[in-house]
């Protein structure tokens, strides 16, 4: 297969099923050359590169179950294949082809009222500059379809230097129990001495018991205003993206099946799924900064 042409013609054949970068180290020919042959040929030059990319592209999607949007398939592209590509060229092709990510929508009410005599230290400032000296805690609740308990409930502690969560726990009560679980979750882990532990102004948190577990651990409790969303966020932030993107990678119905859903995601959560801030995944991001 000396002949240019033939050349051309190999690529042109197989450029449906290989990646057109991957066929040109096949052959003699440059790229450039390929798609001024194409352009000869009366084809469309722009289509044959947007096919291309688009392999790349749903390969990411579905690896994700269409949860990555355009900005965390610019990072999957960079981080897996090492290629630079412009977001815009990204959401075009992604609606030529009919890629739609799934997003979820929230809008919080701000009211801004008092909240008690334990202060809202963390008052917002959701960054740390390194591991271990800010946390967030809270509770959700996922619907169960067959059997006889309603609800699991998921305490969740975030470490807000890379966004990983670092302790958690399930159970079918929400009572302190659940709590306690994770803050020995999160004493495994370690932290500083002295760290801000931020909630909301949950039962479980205003619990004296509560209080007193975090004395003894040696965390300093923080605590939103009342019904105010925003002050917590930043682990509000996590449970959405559990229910919105959870059900993308499994349809769980009894407490065993969403029990071992959310333990399947939350490892995908930490180790895997890029996070825009970081540009990386929260594991990946703290092993790096050591």
């Amino acid at each position: 297969m000396n002949d240019k042409g033939e050349q051309f013609a190999f690529i042109h054949a197989n450029a449906g099923r290989v990646p057109v970068t991957k066929l040109i180290k096949m052959t003699s020919v440059s790229r450039s050359g390929y798609y001024k042959w194409v352009a000869n040929k009366g084809g469309n030059v722009q289509d044959l590169k947007d096919e291309e990319l688009l392999q790349y592209i749903i390969k990411i999607f579905d690896e994700h179950k269409g949860t990555y949007g355009r900005k965390r398939i610019k990072m999957a592209l960079w981080d897996d294949f090492r290629m630079t590509v412009n977001e815009k060229r990204i959401s075009r092709i992604m609606r030529k082809y009919g890629l739609q990510c799934k997003i979820r929508r929230k809008r919080f009410k701000n009211r801004p009222q008092p909240h008690g005599d334990i202060p809202n230290i963390l008052n917002r400032n959701f960054k740390a500059l390194k591991p271990g000296i800010k946390f967030a805690i809270d509770i959700t609740y996922i619907a169960v379809k067959k059997g006889s308990h309603r609800w699991v409930y998921v305490c969740a502690i975030k470490d807000l230097f890379n966004q990983e969560i670092v302790g958690y726990s399930l159970g079918t009560s929400q009572g302190m129990g659940l709590v306690y679980r994770a803050l020995g979750e999160l004493k495994k882990c370690g932290f500083a001495k002295g760290a801000i532990l931020h909630s909301d102004q949950g039962f479980q948190f205003t619990n004296p018991r509560y209080k007193k577990r975090l004395i003894d651990m040696g965390l300093t409790q923080s605590m939103s205003r009342r019904g105010n969303c925003w002050d917590n966020a930043c682990i509000e932030n996590f449970f959405g993206h559990l229910k919105c993107e959870m059900p993308h990678f499994d349809q769980p119905k009894t407490v065993h099946d969403i029990q071992n859903a959310v333990e399947s995601f939350i490892y995908y959560y930490n180790y895997k799924r890029i996070q825009t801030k970081l540009k990386m995944s929260p594991v990946k991001y703290r092993k790096q900064a050591a």
